[in-house]
C-alpha cells in the first residue's frame, strides 16, 4: 500500500515541480505555499505511534486518523497524507488554502495529549526581473529592478558579486527597486528579488556614464536612447559562444553579423565596438541617423532561426545649462525656466524648498510647464529640473514676496512728476539769469564804444 502511495507521491512530484517544504511539529510555525504548486507539511513524526489525531483548518476537519489508518481527509483530490512519517501534501495550491491549521492529538481514551497550530500562507512566485539603467546629468546612473508577479517581493543588490555599499549609493539602498549609482561604477550588477517560495534575479554589465547610455535590448521591442555625439551600449544577448549564429541589421541593412566569438561583418566598426564576451554593442560619437528600428536574428547551426527580437534606438540632443528668470508682476511672481543650448523632447518639473509645487500655490501653468505664475506672498528656494530620457540638468532662485507693484508704479510716477516741475523750473530760472547776464554785458559795451554802435545802426 505504502509503495503505491509513494509512486503517486512521485508522479505528483514531476509533475507539478513548484514544491515548498514546511516542519509544523512546533506549535505557532508559519508556512509558505507557492500558488498553483505543492507544500508538503510534516504534521507529526510516524503515525502508528498515535492513537488518534484530528486536524482542522478554521475549525473545518481536513484529516482524521487512527495510527496508521485515516479515516476522513475531505482534500483527497488535492492531497495525499503519509502515515509513516506524518507528512501532508497539498497539490494545485489556490489562495483559499491559506489560513490557520490546527492538529489534536489524542491517546486511546480520547484525552487530548497535544495541540498545535500552523498558519500557512499562499504567495504567487516572483517571475522574470526586467532591469533597466538611465545616466544622469553628472555621471550617475539610476536603475530600476522590477519583476512580473510575485506577491510581497523584496530585493536585493550586487556589484561584481559584492553587496552594494553606501560609498556606491547615491539614493535608495539594497532593500529598494530603484537605486542611483555614483559616478565612474561599473561592474556586473545584479538584481535579485525574492519572496518566501521563489528567487529570480537579472543582471547587467554598467559601463560609466561619461557621456554613455546603456540599454538592455534582450527584450523584444524595447525603447532605448543615446545622447546626440555621445555613446550608447546596448545589450544585444548574453555570451555569444553559446550562439552559433546571429545577423543583426538596422531598417534591413546589415550592420552585424558573427558565429559565436568570431565577429564577420561589422559596417559600423568605425564607430562601434561589439564585445562577443558579453554580447554589448558600443556605437561611438552618434548621430541623428544611428536612430532607426534594430533587427537581431539568432541561428542554430543548420540555419534555422531560433529567435528574433527588435530594439528602436531614438538619438537626442542632451539638455545643457538651465536658464531661470523671474519677474513681479501685479497678480503675482511670473518664473521662466529653459535650456540654454536646446535638448530634445525636454521635460520640466518644479518644487519649491524641496517640495513639488502644488496647484494652491500656482496662479497659471501647471508643474510640467516651462514658464508659471506663482501666487502672492511666496518665498523660498524654488528649482526648476529639465530633463529627458538622457540627460537632467536643474537651476535654482531663491524668491522673495513681490510687493503691490500697483503702489509702486504710482509711487514712481509721482517722484517723476515732481522731479519734472522741478527741472523746468530750474531751467527757465537759470536761462532768465543767463538773459539779464547777456544785457548787462551789452549796455557796458555801448557806453564804452558809441561810436561804434552808431556805426552800426547806419
Amino acid at each position: 500500500m505504502e509503495a503505491v502511495v509513494g509512486l503517486l507521491i512521485m508522479l505528483l512530484g514531476v509533475s507539478l515541480g513548484a514544491e515548498t517544504f514546511c516542519d509544523g511539529r512546533r506549535d505557532g510555525v508559519q508556512c509558505f505555499g507557492a500558488l498553483g504548486g505543492t507544500v508538503v507539511l510534516q504534521l507529526m513524526d510516524n503515525a502508528s505511534e498515535i492513537p488518534r489525531y484530528d486536524w482542522r483548518k478554521n475549525g473545518t476537519r481536513i484529516l482524521n486518523g487512527r495510527k496508521k489508518y485515516f479515516l476522513i481527509n475531505t482534500m483527497e483530490t488535492r492531497s495525499v497524507f503519509i502515515p509513516s512519517n506524518g507528512t501532508f501534501l497539498i497539490n494545485n495550491l489556490i489562495r483559499t488554502d491559506g489560513g490557520q491549521y490546527t492538529l489534536r492529538l489524542q491517546d486511546s481514551d480520547g484525552r487530548q495529549t497535544g495541540k498545535q497550530t500552523l498558519q500557512l500562507f499562499i504567495q504567487a512566485p516572483v517571475s522574470s526581473v526586467l532591469l533597466v539603467s538611465e545616466c544622469l546629468s553628472e555621471g550617475q546612473m539610476k536603475v530600476s529592478c522590477s519583476s512580473e508577479g510575485g506577491d510581497s517581493p523584496q530585493y536585493s543588490w550586487t556589484l561584481d558579486g559584492n553587496t552594494l555599499t553606501d560609498s556606491e549609493l547615491l539614493s535608495g539602498t539594497t532593500e529598494t527597486n530603484i537605486i542611483i549609482l555614483k559616478q565612474n561604477l561599473s561592474g556586473r550588477l545584479v538584481c535579485s528579488v525574492r519572496n518566501h517560495i521563489s528567487r529570480v534575479s537579472n543582471e547587467t554589465i554598467l559601463t560609466t556614464c561619461d557621456g554613455k547610455t546603456f540599454c538592455d535590448g534582450r527584450r523584444d521591442g524595447v525603447q532605448c536612447f543615446g545622447a546626440l555625439g555621445g555613446t550608447v551600449v546596448l545589450q544585444l544577448m548574453d555570451n555569444t559562444s553559446e550562439i552559433h549564429r546571429y545577423l543583426w541589421n538596422k531598417d534591413g541593412t546589415i550592420i552585424l553579423y558573427g558565429r559565436k566569438n568570431t565577429i564577420i561583418i561589422n559596417t559600423m566598426k568605425t564607430r562601434s565596438v561589439f564585445i562577443p564576451s558579453n554580447g554589448t554593442f558600443l556605437i561611438n560619437n552618434l548621430i541623428r541617423t544611428d536612430g532607426g528600428q534594430y533587427t537581431l536574428k539568432l541561428q542554430d547551426s543548420d540555419g534555422r532561426q531560433t529567435a528574433e527580437r527588435t530594439l528602436q534606438l531614438f538619438i537626442q540632443a542632451p539638455v545643457s545649462s538651465v536658464l531661470l528668470v523671474s519677474e513681479c508682476l501685479s497678480e503675482g511672481q511670473m518664473c521662466m525656466c529653459r535650456s540654454s543650448e536646446g535638448g530634445d523632447s525636454p521635460q520640466y518639473s518644479w518644487t519649491l524648498d524641496g517640495n513639488t509645487l502644488t496647484d494652491s500655490e500656482l496662479l497659471s501653468g501647471t508643474n510640467e510647464t516651462n514658464i508659471i505664475i506663482l501666487k502672492q506672498n511666496l518665498s523660498g528656494r524654488l528649482v526648476c529640473s529639465v530633463r529627458n530620457h538622457i540627460s537632467c540638468v536643474s537651476n535654482e532662485l531663491m524668491i522673495s514676496v513681490c510687493r503691490d507693484l500697483s503702489l509702486l508704479r504710482c509711487a514712481l510716477m509721482a517722484v517723476v512728476a515732481v522731479v519734472s516741475f522741478i527741472g523746468i523750473g530750474v531751467y527757465f530760472k537759470w536761462k532768465k539769469t543767463k538773459y539779464k547776464k547777456v544785457e548787462a554785458s551789452a549796455a557796458a559795451q555801448r557806453r564804452e564804444h558809441p561810436e561804434e554802435f552808431s556805426v552800426t545802426e547806419l
